[in-house]
């Protein structure tokens, strides 16, 4: 593994053997003294080219700039880890010799592992250079995810083309997405389609894809390997017009809710209220509205709630929407419900959503005997120990009282 705080070391003990300042040595290689000093403190690394340059001025191999022991004599001897072969694809490759390397490496298969060490510092042109000259190498996907922030988008996919669909890996062909054409991405969404790749495999391609593409797999759906669960990973990606397609199915009967209902997030407030409507005409249960609650606007979410008042929703269908609602309409809710005589099992699912002054309210009107003594254990988990110790003082109080 390459490390810049060694390369960086080396650098530097080789420039005080000549007793040189840094802007001397900067000078010999036609740069900033700034760059010799962010090269010896670790902070940058020097590019493949400069790496020669030093070599040259020292009368050292590249391969030594990478990695030998700093603290060594003049000539700097080698660690175990430095290979024969090792040094002879940095030699190759430090002196532009893109097929020479390619060869070597095709010799040498476990060296592959500098080729993608080394990437970082070469020119992309050089990289793409020597991959070409290997074109039947079996790169594996650890090699290709390390490889691809350096290599234009023909070459990625030519080693990734040479990985069998067996073999490939939906999260190495996520990270590698980025780097391929948009052409490229596509016949990976035509081999999904055709049930060559998983369908997982879209939840990486998706981000990629062109909108024509991901309206053509929508179009795909229940028509060969792909079925409505897919829409959950294309969700975040597709345009409006298409999920608005997608609902105007939905309300054609086309498609039932279990199948858009992954798209909630993504409606406009526009398209959720026409499937809100779909609710209130009765063609859609309202355990329905369970699901689109939390992406409900309040103006719609208000709407609901003035249908309950109408007598058009039952409490037991509203009372869903309580943990999207504001207390002032929780606490309204629960006043019509004892208005209308229900105890408090029949609201105790809304005093999590109801204000503290209204539990209060509760409270005191139960001390005062509107409200019988079961209303206590229903509101008890949601007074504080201040309220609680009020409640008991002036229960002993009034037994006492009485006696």
């Amino acid at each position: 593994m390459l490390d810049p705080r060694r390369t960086g070391a080396i650098i530097s003990n080789l420039r005080k053997q000549r007793d040189w300042t840094q802007s001397q040595l900067a000078e010999q290689l036609n740069v900033t003294h700034q760059a010799v000093s962010r090269w010896e403190s670790g902070v940058t690394f020097p590019d493949l080219a400069i790496l020669a340059k030093i070599a040259q001025v020292f009368d050292v191999k590249v391969d030594s700039l990478l990695n030998s022991e700093p603290d060594s004599a003049a000539g700097l001897t080698s660690v175990g880890a430095q290979s024969q072969q090792f040094r002879e694809v940095v030699d190759r490759m430090a002196a532009g010799k893109a097929e020479d390397a390619a060869r070597l490496i095709e010799k040498l298969p476990e060296q592959v592992e500098t080729l993608v060490e080394l990437a970082p510092l070469a020119q992309p042109s050089f990289i793409k250079s020597v991959i070409t000259h290997m074109p039947d190498f079996p790169f594996d996907l650890k090699h290709i995810d390390a490889l691809a922030p350096f290599l234009d988008s023909d070459t990625l996919l030519m080693i990734v083309e040479h990985v069998s669909s067996e073999n490939l890996n939906k999260e190495v062909l996520g990270e590698i997405a980025p780097y391929l054409k948009s052409d490229d991405l596509e016949r990976f969404a035509n081999q999904v389609m055709a049930g060559e790749l998983s369908v997982d495999y879209l939840e990486e391609l998706a981000p990629f894809l062109r909108k024509e593409t991901l309206d053509r797999i929508v179009d795909q759906i229940d028509q060969g390997a792909l079925g409505y669960e897919v829409l959950e990973e294309l969700a975040p990606h597709l345009s409006q017009n298409t999920l608005k397609r997608l609902v105007r199915r939905f309300q054609d009967g086309e498609l039932a809710f279990d199948q858009i209902v992954n798209l909630a997030p993504f409606l406009d407030s526009e398209t959720l209220d026409r499937i809100v409507d779909q609710i209130s005409q009765g063609s859609l249960g309202y355990e329905a509205l369970e699901e689109l609650a939390p992406y409900l606007s309040k103006s719609t979410l208000s709407r609901l709630v003035a249908c309950y008042r109408d007598g058009e929703l039952e409490f037991e269908q509203v009372v869903e929407l309580a943990p999207f609602l504001d207390q002032d309409t929780v606490d309204e809710l629960i006043e019509s419900r004892i208005a209308k005589g229900a105890g408090p099992g029949d609201v105790e699912e809304l005093f999590p959503y109801a204000s503290k002054k209204k539990i209060g309210n509760l409270l005191s009107r139960m001390v005062e005997g509107s409200l019988g003594d079961e209303w206590l254990s229903e509101l008890a988990p949601f007074l504080d120990r201040r309220a609680l110790n009020e409640l008991v003082r002036q229960k002993m109080g009034g037994e006492k009282k009485e006696a």
